[in-house]
């Protein structure tokens, strides 16, 4: 029969439990394992065996631990991936009404244009009725025609 290890020694490993599970370990890589949890503690790992109540609680905490963490995380994926979600549609509706005002900007420009255009053919006509010497302010046509 194995028999139980001292107060001092459960002592020693529920402060070694709590410095891995805090990520805080001094003496070992911080994984939460057994081994590390004697190493982390300063006792062998047969003594480690022997603390079965402390065993107990390091693989409940341990399991609480994981389960915590893994759905944490992911709760907090799913919260980034809301908040993404979000700031990308309020961007999308912002470029949407930039694209809507810049074509509307388009459209006014290229009627502007157009009015100029023939405000200019009327003056080209007014000007040659006035004064038949006077050229046009056109260039000659590129293709030579």
């Amino acid at each position: 029969m194995t028999r139980p290890v001292s107060q001092k020694t459960e002592d020693a490993l529920r402060a070694a439990m709590m410095r891995l599970l805090e990520g805080t370990s001094v003496h070992t890589d911080g994984r939460l394992t057994i081994a590390n949890l004697a190493r982390e503690a300063g006792v062998s790992r047969a003594t480690a065996n022997r603390a079965t109540v402390v065993l107990g609680e390091f693989r409940a905490a341990e399991a609480r631990f994981r389960s915590g963490s893994v759905a944490g995380l992911k709760a907090r994926i799913r919260e980034l991936e809301a908040e993404l979600r979000a700031a990308r549609g309020g961007e999308l509706a912002e470029l949407r009404v930039t694209v809507k005002t810049l074509a509307q900007h388009i459209q006014i420009l290229a009627l502007e244009g157009e009015e100029q255009r023939r405000l200019i053919l009327v003056l080209e006509e007014q000007i040659a009725r006035a004064d038949p010497k006077v050229l046009s302010f056109r260039p000659p046509p590129k293709d030579g025609t």
